[in-house]
């Protein structure tokens, strides 16, 4: 029996079909850590929102309207260049209070301040259901109790 040379076209056929399986899952893992990245980006531009809202809460002088910061709408908290292409970062804020006293709408010594934080993202699932945004699909939610 004579031994050949080389490799045989089955076990080339193997090798290149155990090298395609290691490229699409390499390319699957860098897909999923590229939505992680933005999912962590984004979440973490909804705390420092909250955080924001939150220290102008505790800054705002019991009892005196709100100023038009705190208005219910669209929020772009920072513009992010990625590669020389800006990211699109919208985020809608809104805040509620339990009885209005602190922005001047009732009477009362203490109030309850919720912070409501919403944004679109194309991964993970629905947080936001019967929110009143369908367009967003995250949601954030910070109470802080106020005291005159």
């Amino acid at each position: 029996m004579q031994q050949t040379k080389g490799f045989a076209i089955l076990e080339a056929l193997l090798a290149l079909a155990i090298l395609a399986v290691a490229g699409v899952i390499f390319l699957q893992i860098f897909s999923s850590s590229t939505k992680h990245s933005v999912q962590t980006r984004n979440r973490t531009m909804a705390i420092l929102l909250a955080n924001s809202l939150m220290d102008e809460v505790e800054a705002h002088t019991y009892g005196e309207p709100p100023p038009r910061s705190w208005a219910t709408g669209v929020v772009q908290p920072a513009t992010v260049v990625i590669q020389g292409r800006p990211q699109l970062m919208e985020f809608h804020q809104e805040l509620a209070y339990q009885n209005g006293s602190f922005v001047g709408g009732a009477t009362g010594d203490a109030d309850l301040v919720t912070v409501t934080i919403t944004w679109k993202e194309g991964v993970g699932d629905d947080q936001t259901t019967g929110q009143g945004r369908p367009q967003d699909n995250k949601l954030l939610v910070v109470q802080i109790p106020v005291w005159r």
